[in-house]
């Protein structure tokens, strides 16, 4: 077996591992397990409650579900198998850990009403960990690297000109996912503590900006924007060169401004790109419609200096 294989496979067994420690922490309760364990807290006292083994047969089919999933996309070795065995790994750790975490708390405090989560609440978050390792454990696939073309302007730039070029991108998943997470925060906001509905309203914000992207060249380098406000900028002496490329979001992590071991990417959809090649060697990706003639600006730029 190679190594990329044995990486991969590695990688999968996160996904296996939670699975076998829910059905081990099951047996070692033994008789010990409660009829009924607190499964939903509001701020640290429960709100909502289980039958314990209807709990765990939940629990332990979703996780046998993510398990088979994750030795299919393993046999596969597909370009994708980092993103999705992130997701199955995540769905296994977060599925053991609140079932555990629900038995371990209830039997401490004797009585499923009396259970109280307080920083025990991090456990589940921890579990996004296991993905973040599952995601980094394979070899990323990459197709075999071509040299792109760095086309730049007919008629170079004269010191006293100025050019600028605007490009756009829209997406709709922003505004799905903005839908869905209003009727949660206003859900929150009424039956929860204010605090969670602040940090999910933070969060709508913050999906929004994907929603619709400008993208701005001109002599001080390459700017992000969304709805007027930039938060991204590449100054062009950090720039080496520019290309038109055509990327998936499952190369770079998925959609949205995603940080990987390739470079960083703003992927709103598949399709024709930015990519910028930096002077320390990493990439920066940004989907954005009709990029030619910015990378054309980007790469005249770069030749100025």
């Amino acid at each position: 077996m190679t190594t990329s294989k044995i990486r991969l496979w590695t990688a999968a067994s996160l996904t296996l591992i939670p699975t076998l420690i829910l059905v081990l922490a099951r047996f070692a309760w033994g008789d010990r397990l409660p009829q009924t364990v607190a499964s939903h807290w509001s701020g640290s006292a429960p709100d909502g409650f289980s039958t314990t083994t209807t709990f765990f047969a939940i629990a332990l089919a979703l996780s046998l579900v993510a398990v088979v999933f994750a030795c299919v996309v393993a046999a596969r070795s597909s370009a994708n198998a980092p993103l999705f065995l992130a997701v199955t790994s995540i769905s296994s750790a977060t599925l053991a850990t609140i079932w555990i975490l629900s038995v371990a708390l209830t039997i401490d405090a004797g009585a499923p009403e009396d259970a109280r989560i307080g920083w025990w609440i991090l456990a589940p978050i921890a579990a996004v960990l296991v993905g973040v390792l599952a995601y980094a454990l394979p070899e990323q696939q990459r197709d075999p690297e071509t040299p792109l073309p760095t086309p730049t302007l007919d008629t170079p730039l004269a010191a006293s000109e100025r050019a600028v070029w605007v490009g756009q991108v829209r997406s709709i998943w922003p505004w799905i996912l903005t839908a869905g997470l209003v009727v949660l925060v206003i859900a929150t906001a009424a039956y929860s503590d204010w605090w969670v509905a602040v940090i999910l309203g933070v969060s709508t914000l913050a999906i929004t900006a994907f929603a619709s992207v400008t993208v701005r060249v001109d002599r001080h380098g390459l700017g992000i924007s969304s709805w007027g406000v930039r938060w991204k900028k590449i100054p062009i002496s950090t720039v080496k060169s520019a290309s038109v490329d055509s990327i998936r979001p499952a190369e770079w992590g998925g959609w949205g401004y995603r940080i990987t071991p390739r470079g960083t990417a703003v992927t709103l959809r598949s399709g024709e790109a930015i990519v910028v090649t930096l002077e320390n060697g990493r990439l920066f990706a940004v989907t954005v419609d009709h990029p030619e003639d910015g990378v054309k600006l980007i790469n005249s730029l770069v030749q100025a200096g």
